[in-house]
């Protein structure tokens, strides 16, 4: 367990200002994205065609919800990775890895947000946006 969630579950009241989600929020995202992480992972393995038995391998540094916590750290702070890799004890490609995966699977839990879709339709119709 990461010193960050350590000090979270004994002081959820900071949670707001350490990742900017309330504590029940942040627990139910955790819950949801758990969920449909497995559920991917699922029909993943399903899918492969196995030669060598499947559970072998090293098993993860961090814990699901630590990956989840370095993601929503990253989005809040936008620290470097070598920083996420300092922090939650792992190296900077693993800390980039970490959150080019959870990421992906935010994008299918959470909604977009509207204000950022009605930004990119205008850059895209070029509305008196520039497009960079």
């Amino acid at each position: 367990m990461s010193q960050l969630r350590e000090h979270i579950e004994r002081h959820p009241s900071e949670t707001t200002r350490l990742l900017g989600l309330d504590y029940d929020q942040l627990i139910g995202l955790i819950t949801h994205a758990e969920n449909l992480y497995n559920q991917q992972k699922k029909v993943q393995e399903n899918s492969k065609i196995r030669i060598i038995k499947g559970g072998g391998g090293r098993p993860p540094k961090l814990e699901i919800a630590d990956q989840i916590l370095l993601t929503l750290v990253y989005l809040h702070h936008l620290p470097t990775f070598q920083m996420l890799g300092v922090q939650f004890g792992v190296s900077e490609s693993a800390a980039n890895y970490i959150f080019h995966k959870w990421i992906k699977i935010f994008r299918e839990l959470l909604p977009a947000s509207f204000l950022l879709e009605q930004v990119k339709k205008m850059i895209q119709n070029g509305n008196g946006f520039l497009k960079y």
